[in-house]
């Protein structure tokens, strides 16, 4: 599952609630096992959309499922790795390659 509708930053409070819920709704108990976040136009993330991307994280892998980030912006990348984020993340040059990796055990991933 890719997210289309990926916002473009999650800075002020109505689009990171709006990211938050919809991470949430995606990783409840008997939704999506697995979820790519297209980062491609994602210019800025505020610590509640860190926050929603450790949690759904955390939910999907309680059921075996993943959650991963692909094509992040140079600025996006940035921050994930200045926040150490980028070590509690699944994080993907590309689209494709993160599906392929969606496709695969998650103890095999990059």
């Amino acid at each position: 599952m890719a997210l289309p509708d990926t916002p473009k930053n999650t800075g002020n409070a109505n689009t990171a609630a709006e990211f938050e819920t919809r991470l949430a709704g995606w990783t409840r108990p008997g939704a999506l096992t697995g979820v790519v976040l297209d980062a491609t136009d994602l210019t800025y993330i505020a610590s509640r959309g860190l926050r929603a991307m450790v949690q759904a994280t955390r939910a999907l892998a309680g059921k075996s499922g993943r959650f991963l980030i692909c094509a992040p912006t140079e600025n996006v990348r940035a921050l994930l790795e200045v926040t150490g984020f980028d070590q509690l993340l699944e994080i993907h040059d590309t689209r494709a390659a993160a599906m392929s990796a969606l496709q695969q055990p998650a103890d095999t991933h990059d």
